[in-house]
């Protein structure tokens, strides 16, 4: 979303919330509080475009997104988030009414998946905090389970205002973004089977492997299967779907430097990019560090495209990605058949 089309945020929430209010004073009073169909932030609607930041605090950590001129990124990071999340997320903050009053004993909010963090993710809630451009809270909401039982296409959620102990079902369709990699475009490129040319694993005092595509379309091939040993073509297979597609679970600016000795990997496609990944860290941590070059006047375009995409930042691989790494010889290989 561009930046500058958060203008329109304003008038499409009020048009939404005004059909919202005129359907609660027609359904069901239920358990419906005194407060049914009141705006729970009703000052956010015409303010809308204010927004500068969104801080998300749950079980693991808070996560902040900024507006910025060139775009939406993840404060910590900097690196670029879905600007559709953001303006689903206000909108959806300005929208939320009053249906009905829950419990107000703390110790009931787990229930409700309104615990304060510490406890088991899901039992705790998600606190939501909209800022503008001067660090001024424009909003302040402690989220928790969804609601059936409000009725419409929205639905309801379950939440409460730190500063309160009353909980409440409110109405509205706040969705937000976990885990926090929902806010990423976490593919990264796609390395497919027509595409790949090579690959190979070394270093972090493991034994190398290494695995071609003789032509187009072809499989990988173990290239340096041990004499006694027949190569297991189901798991070269499955070192190939890490670049079909080279994607991610966290990303975070650059810290440290990746160990001379290090557990690394070389991806080549047949267009002339090189892709290596190196660890930062411990293997197990699952951090790696991109480099991009082209290798062929037919790869400069596509490799000066990924390196502004992958260079610069610091990225957290699948668990079964960063197991695949720490991968030797005994593990893509088998017993030849006799």
């Amino acid at each position: 979303m561009n930046v500058k089309q958060t203008g329109v945020l304003a008038v499409l929430a009020l048009a939404a919330m005004s059909a919202t209010a005129f359907s609660m004073r027609a359904g069901t009073q239920g358990f419906a509080t005194d407060r049914r169909g009141e705006t729970i932030f009703p000052n956010i609607v015409s303010r809308l475009n204010d927004v500068a930041s969104i801080s998300i605090r749950d079980h693991e950590k808070t996560f902040t997104v900024e507006k910025r001129a060139d775009g939406f990124v993840d404060k910590d990071s900097g690196y670029p988030v879905k600007g559709d999340q953001f303006r689903d997320l206000a909108v959806g903050i300005a929208m939320l009414a009053y249906e009905e009053t829950k419990t107000a004993t703390p110790a009931r909010y787990r229930d409700l998946g309104l615990a304060e963090p510490g406890g088991a993710p899901d039992t705790v809630g998600r606190q939501v905090t909209l800022r503008d451009g001067r660090g001024a809270i424009m909003a302040n909401v402690i989220v928790g389970n969804r609601d059936a039982t409000v009725g419409g296409a929205r639905g309801g959620l379950y939440l409460r205002l730190p500063d309160q102990s009353q909980t409440w079902v409110a109405r509205g369709d706040m969705r937000v973004p976990a885990p926090h990699a929902a806010w990423f475009e976490i593919n990264l490129t796609n390395i497919g089977r027509e595409a790949l040319a090579d690959l190979k694993i070394s270093g972090g005092g493991l034994e190398e492997i290494a695995a071609s595509a003789e032509k187009k379309g072809d499989d990988l091939k173990l290239l340096n299967t041990p004499e006694d040993k027949a190569s297991d073509s189901s798991k070269i297979m499955r070192l190939s779907f890490m670049v079909d597609p080279i994607s991610f679970q966290d990303v975070r600016k650059q810290e440290g430097t990746p160990a001379a000795d290090g557990r690394r990997m070389v991806v080549t496609s047949r267009n002339g990019v090189r892709i290596s990944y190196a660890t930062i860290g411990k293997l197990a941590d699952g951090w790696v560090r991109f480099t991009v070059e082209a290798i062929s006047d037919e790869g400069r375009d596509e490799a000066a495209t990924l390196k502004s995409k992958m260079e610069g930042y610091d990225f957290k691989l699948a668990t079964n990605e960063t197991e695949m790494l720490g991968w030797e010889l005994k593990d893509v290989t088998t017993e030849p058949k006799k």
